[in-house]
């Protein structure tokens, strides 16, 4: 009989683990999200809003997404600046790409950025004033009218919406300063 019970204990700890194994090895396959995509900043570099330029009404017009208390795109500006190297359209459009993709609201601080990463581009969505309530669809929209404007040009470029709740939104090249303008 002691026999008979050691081969049965025996099959039965040989089955658990193969089964803990091909637990770890399902679970190792599952995708994991990205850590370093999106991070958060505060930014650095004060630039002065006197050469911010309104957003052309054809940027105006595209549609987006709330963000609260504000209706439309009225006090939005923009300034382009020359970088060198700049950041790679094709970067900074993977970065609206998985922006859209993360389909999430978003509350941000007074003064806090959100960084997005990939390669040589980063996209970056700041509070300005105070706290507000957004979603990555309206982040995304104002990454593609920086795109349009700047870095489809070969510059780096901020869009500013100077209406409350003020916020900037756009791209720099990897490792450079988060601008910030003073529209409180």
């Amino acid at each position: 009989m002691k026999p008979a019970f050691f081969l049965t204990l025996a099959a039965g700890l040989a089955s658990s683990v193969v089964e803990a194994s091909d637990r770890v090895l399902r679970h190792a396959r599952r995708p994991q999200p990205s850590g370093e995509f999106m991070t958060y900043a505060h930014p650095s570099l004060k630039l002065d809003k006197v050469n911010l330029q309104e957003v052309p009404k054809s940027l105006v017009d595209a549609p987006v997404s709330a963000l609260s208390s504000r209706q439309s795109g009225t006090g939005d500006f923009y300034e382009c600046r020359q970088s060198n190297p700049a950041p790679s359209d094709s970067d900074c459009n993977r970065i609206i790409d998985e922006v859209f993709a993360l389909d999430t609201p978003l509350i941000i601080a007074p003064n806090a950025c959100l960084l997005f990463q990939f390669n040589t581009c980063w996209g970056f969505f700041c509070s300005l004033c105070e706290q507000l309530s957004t979603d990555t669809d309206f982040v995304a929209n104002q990454l593609i009218s920086t795109e349009a404007l700047c870095v489809a040009g070969g510059q780096s470029g901020t869009i500013v919406g100077t209406d409350a709740p003020e916020w900037e939104a756009g791209f720099l090249y990897q490792g450079g300063s988060l601008p910030t303008y003073d529209v409180c």
